[in-house]
C-alpha cells in the first residue's frame, strides 16, 4: 500500500483516492498551500506526492520544487502542470520528476495509473472520443438504418466550446487614467484562465512601465551584450537585430521577457531611450515586430502613450482588432477622451465599432455613471471599474492586482474578457465535477417523418 499525499488545493481528488483506490493510503486531507506542504513533508515523507504546480504560496513553481527536493531527493512526485514547454520539462526531469500530467488534457485514469506505476513515465495524453459519445453515435446510426418508430432516448446537450481567435488589443487613453494597469490586469487574467499564448508589448515609447507592473526584468534573460544607455529592453534589442538582418522567430522568443508565474505570458519590454524615441523608432520596425508576433501568439496586448503625436501610438491603435480606451469619470478626463476619440475616427480612420470605453478609478466623488454614458453616448461604455487601494500596493510590489484580489474584486475584469474568444483552461480537478446535461426527448413517428417532442 502506497502512502499518498495530495497537494492540489482542492479536496475532490483526495476524496476520490480514498473512495476508489484501495491500494492508496491517504491519511491526510488535501494540502492547500505551499507553506502547509513544506511543514507536512518535513514531518513525514510520502511514497507519492501528487502536486499541483500552481499551489498557492509565495514561491514560483521551480523554487517550490527545489525546496521540496532539499527535504528529500528520492520520493516520487506526480506533478500536474498548466503548461509544459521543453525548458520546464528538462527542469522537472533534473529534479527526478518524470510523471507529468498536463492539466487541460489529462484524465483521472492517467493520474491513478502514474501513481500506481513503479517506473518513470512522462504521460503523453491523446484525445479520445468519450464512451458516451460513441454510444450516441451508434444509436443514431441504428435510427437511420431502421424504419421510424416511437422510442425514448436521452440526448446529450452540451455547450459548444469556445474557439481560439487571434486578437491585437490596444490600450489607449489620456495620461494617468490607468492604461498600463488595465492592460496588466486583463492580460494576467487571460493568462490565468486560458490556454492562449499571450504577448504584452510596451509601445509607450516615452515612459514604458509594463516591466514595473508585471514585476519582471526590463532586460531579456540570456541577453548580455550592451547596445547603448537606456537601450536594454526587448524593443531595443529587436530593433538592433532587425538592423543587423538577423531577426527571426527564434531571436524574437529570446528577446521577450518570460513571466515567472504564467508560462503562457511574455512581455516585450519598452524603450527607455528618449533619443531613440525621437530619432530611431518608426513604423517600419513596429510592423516587422508585430508581424512576427502574430506568428507566435494568440493575444497581443499593446500599451500606448497618451501622446498622440508619437508614431507608436497611432500604429498601435490603427493596427488593433480592438481598442480598449481607458478614461476616468471626471470632466477633464472626459473632455480629453472626446478629443482623442474624434482624432482616432476622423483622422486615423479607426472604426467606431472597434472602440470600447473602460471607465477607471470610480469613487464616491466621481461623475454619475449615467452622466458619463450620456457624455460618451456615441460609444460603447462597457465597464466602470472601482478604485481600489490594493492597486497601489500591488504596483509597488510588482504584482498584478488580479493575483491578490478577491473573487468580488476581479468581477469587473472578468466581465471585460467574457467577450474574448479563447479556449479555457480545464484543470484535472474540474473533470471530477464534469456533468453532462441530459434532457429527455421523445422521437415519434408521423407519416414517415421523425419529430422530437
Amino acid at each position: 500500500m502506497k502512502k499518498v499525499i495530495t497537494a492540489v488545493n482542492h479536496p475532490v481528488l483526495n476524496e476520490y483516492f480514498k473512495k476508489n483506490c484501495p491500494d492508496f493510503l491517504v491519511e491526510r486531507e488535501d494540502v492547500k498551500s505551499q507553506e502547509e506542504l513544506m511543514e507536512l513533508i518535513k514531518m513525514e515523507i510520502p511514497d507519492v506526492l501528487v502536486l499541483n504546480d500552481e499551489l498557492p504560496g509565495k514561491h514560483d513553481r521551480k523554487v517550490l520544487i527545489e525546496k521540496i527536493r532539499k527535504i528529500d531527493r528520492y520520493f516520487k512526485i506526480v506533478i500536474i502542470v498548466s503548461l509544459l514547454d521543453q525548458d520546464y520539462k528538462y527542469f522537472l526531469n533534473s529534479k527526478g520528476i518524470f510523471d507529468i500530467l498536463v492539466n487541460d488534457n489529462a484524465q483521472i485514469s492517467d493520474l491513478v495509473e502514474v501513481v500506481e506505476n513503479e517506473g518513470r513515465v512522462v504521460v503523453k495524453i491523446e484525445k479520445e472520443i468519450p464512451k458516451e459519445v460513441k454510444e450516441e453515435i451508434q444509436t443514431l446510426k441504428k435510427l437511420l438504418s431502421e424504419k421510424p418508430k416511437v422510442i425514448e432516448k436521452h440526448v446529450i446537450i452540451e455547450k459548444a466550446p469556445k474557439t481560439q481567435r487571434q486578437e491585437v488589443i490596444a490600450f489607449a487613453g489620456p495620461g494617468g487614467v490607468g492604461k498600463s494597469d488595465m492592460l496588466v490586469q486583463i492580460a494576467t487574467l487571460v493568462a490565468r484562465i486560458s490556454q492562449a499564448r499571450i504577448l504584452c508589448i510596451d509601445l509607450n515609447t516615452e515612459f514604458p512601465t509594463l516591466d514595473c507592473f508585471f514585476g519582471v526584468s526590463r532586460q531579456p534573460q540570456g541577453i548580455d551584450y550592451f547596445i547603448g544607455k537606456g537601450k536594454d529592453a526587448s524593443l531595443n534589442y529587436m530593433i538592433d537585430s532587425i538592423d543587423k538582418e538577423r531577426f527571426n522567430s527564434n531571436v524574437f522568443e529570446e528577446m521577450v521577457v518570460k513571466h515567472q508565474k504564467f508560462a503562457n505570458l511574455d512581455v516585450l519590454t519598452g524603450n527607455y531611450s528618449l533619443y531613440d524615441c525621437q530619432n530611431t523608432l518608426n513604423n517600419r520596425y513596429y510592423e516587422i515586430i508585430l508581424s512576427k508576433a502574430k506568428e507566435l501568439y494568440d493575444f497581443i496586448f499593446i500599451d500606448t502613450s497618451s501622446n498622440i503625436f508619437l508614431d507608436s501610438t497611432q500604429f498601435a491603435v490603427t493596427n488593433a482588432t480592438r481598442v480598449l480606451f481607458v478614461t476616468e469619470p471626471t470632466l477633464t478626463s472626459i473632455r480629453k477622451t472626446k478629443r482623442m476619440l474624434e482624432l482616432f475616427i476622423k483622422v486615423w480612420d479607426v472604426a467606431k465599432i472597434k472602440i470600447q470605453i473602460l471607465t477607471n478609478k470610480v469613487n464616491n466623488q466621481s461623475l454619475d455613471k449615467a452622466f458619463v454614458k450620456e457624455l460618451l453616448a456615441e460609444f460603447e461604455v462597457c465597464r466602470f471599474i472601482d478604485y481600489n487601494q490594493k492597486h497601489d500596493y500591488c504596483l509597488n510590489n510588482g504584482v498584478p492586482f488580479v493575483i491578490k484580489a478577491t473573487e468580488k474584486e476581479t468581477e469587473d475584469f472578468k466581465k471585460i474578457v467574457e467577450n474574448f474568444n479563447f479556449v479555457e483552461k480545464r484543470r484535472l480537478i474540474d473533470k471530477l465535477f464534469s456533468k453532462k446535461t441530459r434532457i429527455d426527448k421523445k422521437i415519434v413517428e408521423d407519416g414517415g417523418i421523425l419529430y422530437v417532442d
